[in-house]
């Protein structure tokens, strides 16, 4: 998702879906995977063979002579990632995989060998979604690979889902999108425009559920459709009062926060950042002089009077003399820790993405049914962006397998589609209780389901999801740097708490 950084692992999980016998855990794996709030992760590859002939896999370690593992037939085995070094590719038969990314400490990677399979398709999940505890997508891999596998037993999926391989770094996606790389990569459109302009992603056939116009829009490049749509992403603003559904502009909002008590804090939210900041900056333009003079945004110096109504909104963080929001506090803080602010009742208001909702619900389940959101009026017009992230198939990768491209439609098709989307929207592959994510699903049949109509987040936020329109795909990271700083500069003139020492990258 545009903009953001949500930095989000148990042997009940791994025996449920038929991948570890408790025979086959080694110590860490035990340690990593039973139902222990804060086990470190261990980083293993774990392989399990479904077949009836034993199979010889050489692991490729990083930088480090490569290991042998066998997997016995009807059996799983594992090997975990050198200190210091990283799994990087296993050739299991002739079937080699590449970009596992294993490292010590970090997710582990999962394989099942049916005695079938004839090729690999590797992929790289988008992981800055929320999960308990941060970053265990054990249980939802593990689905997407046996649904996928189930549907195409002649492919050896490879599916990674790991913040650590960095999809917010152009240099590092010209890599990953090259010959050697993964075939089909869930990222931020923001790099449309990018990759398809060097050649890295080929046009795309979107042959599953219909998508929502904003996601489309956002993947065309030159008339060509260069992504299939996944997931859209937009601003809220989170009250536990009834009354904060008759604000529609940013002076309704800021007379609405001024009904605070003084020494809370009004609003808990991420003012600051290389990234965030041109978004905010980017909101507050439209909502000025509309969606039509989007691209005016994107001159420089930025407009004062933009800037000037999202200092307004900024000030309101102020908590005595610290103001988190725009310190930098708020955008180094783990997962739901600003959300926490909120819900625990230290703040009368939030912002973040719809999927937030997930960390407010879990520190405070009571008032769940409570929860009211509207988008942000960042200005008084009330027009919305989303966000987005979406598909592409690597036109490198693919230009040598023939059969690659079909695979990835099939992929796509299959992570798109109603029954996947609801899986991991509605937390499926989490324990039972845990809140819904509510990301915003960026095709329409999943809207339609009974359930998504009665959900008390899905029901306050699907007008928007159909009005709204897509975010820019083409702003570069320079100018984004460069916006970044300018805006920050202009806000620190009264808002002397600003960190405008900002590094590159989602903040």
């Amino acid at each position: 998702m545009f903009f953001t950084r949500v930095r989000l692992r148990r042997l009940s999980l791994l025996r449920s879906h038929g991948w570890l016998p408790p025979w086959q855990a080694g110590a860490c794996l035990l340690a990593g995977m039973l139902a222990l709030p804060h086990a470190a992760f261990c980083g293993d590859l774990i392989v399990r063979n479904t077949g009836t002939a034993d199979v010889t896999c050489h692991v490729v370690k990083g930088s480090r002579a490569s290991g042998i593992l066998t997997v016995r037939a009807h059996d799983v085995a594992h090997v975990s990632a050198p200190a210091g070094d990283m799994i990087g590719s296993v050739d299991c038969n002739g079937l080699k995989t590449r970009e596992m990314h294993i490292t010590p400490g970090g997710m582990d990677g999962y394989l099942v060998l049916n005695g079938r399979q004839k090729r690999v398709l590797n992929v790289a999940l988008y992981p800055f979604i929320p999960s308990l505890p941060h970053g265990n997508f054990r249980a939802l891999v593990q689905h997407v690979i046996a649904v996928y596998q189930e549907r195409n037993p002649d492919v050896l999926l490879n599916a990674v889902m790991n913040e650590d391989v960095d999809i917010y770094s152009p240099t590092r996606l010209l890599r990953l999108l090259s010959g050697s790389g993964y075939d089909v990569v869930e990222l931020d459109t923001l790099y449309i425009a990018f990759l398809a302009a060097h050649g890295r992603i080929a046009p795309v056939r979107i042959s599953g559920d219909e998508p929502w116009q904003p996601g489309l829009d956002a993947v065309q490049y030159h008339g060509g459709t260069y992504a299939v749509p996944s997931w859209l992403c937009l601003d809220f603003l989170y009250s536990y009062s009834p009354d904060m559904r008759n604000i529609h502009g940013l002076e309704q909002l800021l007379a609405f926060v001024q009904r605070e008590p003084a020494e809370k804090r009004h609003i808990s939210a991420d003012f600051s950042g290389t990234t965030r900041l041109p978004s905010l900056y980017m909101d507050g333009y439209v909502q000025r002089y509309g969606y039509d003079h989007i691209r005016d945004a994107f001159r420089l110096p930025p407009d004062p009077q933009v800037v000037a109504s999202l200092q307004k909104l900024a000030v309101t963080c102020t908590d005595g003399k610290e103001n988190h929001c725009v310190d930098g506090t708020s955008s180094r803080a783990a997962d739901g820790e600003v959300d926490r602010i909120f819900a625990e009742g230290r703040s009368g208001l939030d912002i973040g993405f719809s999927e937030q909702s997930f960390y407010i619900n879990h520190f405070n389940p009571a008032q769940a049914a409570s929860l009211v959101m509207i988008p942000v009026p960042w200005g008084e017009n009330g027009q919305s962006m989303l966000y987005s992230d979406a598909f592409v198939t690597n036109r490198a990768s693919c230009a040598v397998h023939r059969t690659c491209r079909a695979d990835s439609t099939d992929f796509t098709t299959m992570m798109t589609g109603r029954e996947m989307k609801t899986y991991i929207a509605f937390s499926h592959d989490l324990p039972e209780g845990t809140p819904a994510r509510h990301l915003l699903v960026g095709t329409r049949p999943f809207w339609d389901q009974q359930a998504v109509r009665d959900d008390p987040v899905y029901r306050q936020v699907r007008d928007v999801v159909a009005t709204a329109q897509a975010f820019p795909h083409d702003l570069n990271e320079s100018l984004r740097d460069r916006m970044a700083r300018a805006v920050c500069l202009m806000l620190r003139k009264d808002i002397p708490q600003y960190d405008c020492d900002m590094t590159r990258g989602p903040m």
